[in-house]
């Protein structure tokens, strides 16, 4: 085989990749609701001070997220492959119980162009995030005295 079908393919499968986990996480895993989740390593010291809590995405796009993950002055790298969701597995938060409560998360993933309209993600009980488009929603803010 040539070598330019070499370099199509070497283009065509890694981009053939991208589009299957963007539509795996937009379709929550084609309906199956399967996901990878991992904390990649042990805690790294960030000299922070004891007291700090956050996660930080570093990547969160749908089927693919990959969050810093900060408690105690230390971080770790969390992923998720899939059916991605809010959950990061951050144990300060776990033991202020915000993954127990369960209830509804909902945000603004995407402003689209239009000015109008935004692509919102929202989850149940820290399950998969499930995507829709809808306007936009203003916050009203109150008076001045």
């Amino acid at each position: 085989m040539s070598g330019r079908f070499w370099a199509v393919l070497a283009v065509l499968v890694p981009a053939l990749g991208v589009v299957l986990i963007l539509s795996a996480g937009m379709t929550n895993v084609y309906g199956s609701g399967a996901h990878v989740r991992a904390s990649v390593g042990g805690w790294i010291p960030d000299g922070a001070a004891a007291d700090t809590l956050w996660d930080a995405p570093l990547i969160d796009v749908p089927g693919l997220s990959v969050y810093a993950v900060h408690c105690h002055g230390q971080w770790r790298p969390d992923f998720q492959l899939g059916a991605t969701g809010p959950g990061h597995s951050n144990p300060c938060y776990a033991a202020m119980g915000m993954y127990s409560n369960g209830g509804e998360q909902w945000d603004v993933f995407m402003m689209l162009p239009d000015g109008n309209n935004a692509i919102y993600r929202s989850s149940v009980n820290h399950g998969p995030w499930h995507y829709y488009v809808g306007p936009l929603i203003y916050e009203i803010s109150p008076p001045f005295p």
